[in-house]
């Protein structure tokens, strides 16, 4: 299989909003300016590389003998659960912020999202994002193994 640098495009979305994410989620958690612009960015990046990877916009590694969705793989249901409870949580964090006057943000909101939020997206964004990096350079489908 020869390697394609295009597919590190998701790759490098992946990890820009890993970083984002995590730079807003401290912000927040350490109550600075500027939180909110950051989760906003980390979750459009969030959005758009779902979306175009899964319309097949952006290109991805198409590997012999894995055309369907591995369900039978629990290393692939934990991506897929803690991936969409951290990104619908940030995104329910992000309008549950909009609305609230950021003097009445509790220290409990703002311990979750950082302790308990984000390291389940983290956990969730990294199965995928070894995945992608094991399928780009060496072939195989790490949801195949596990």
């Amino acid at each position: 299989m020869e390697f394609q640098p295009l597919c590190l495009i998701n790759c490098f979305l992946a990890i820009l909003g890993l970083a984002i994410y995590s730079f807003g989620s401290y912000r927040l958690y350490r109550f600075q300016k500027g939180y909110m612009m950051l989760l906003g960015i980390a979750i459009a990046i969030d959005i758009f590389t779902a979306v175009f990877a899964s319309l097949g916009i952006t290109p991805t590694v198409k590997l012999e003998n894995s055309d369907t969705v591995p369900w039978e793989s629990i290393l692939f249901k934990m991506h897929v659960s803690f991936s969409m409870i951290g990104f619908g949580g940030f995104i329910i964090l992000f309008i549950y912020l909009l609305f609230t006057h950021s003097s009445k943000i509790s220290l409990f909101i703002r311990k979750w999202q950082f302790l308990g939020l984000l390291p389940i997206w983290i956990i969730g964004e990294s199965i995928a994002l070894v995945n992608s990096i094991l399928k780009i350079t060496f072939g195989i489908r790490l949801f195949d193994i596990i």
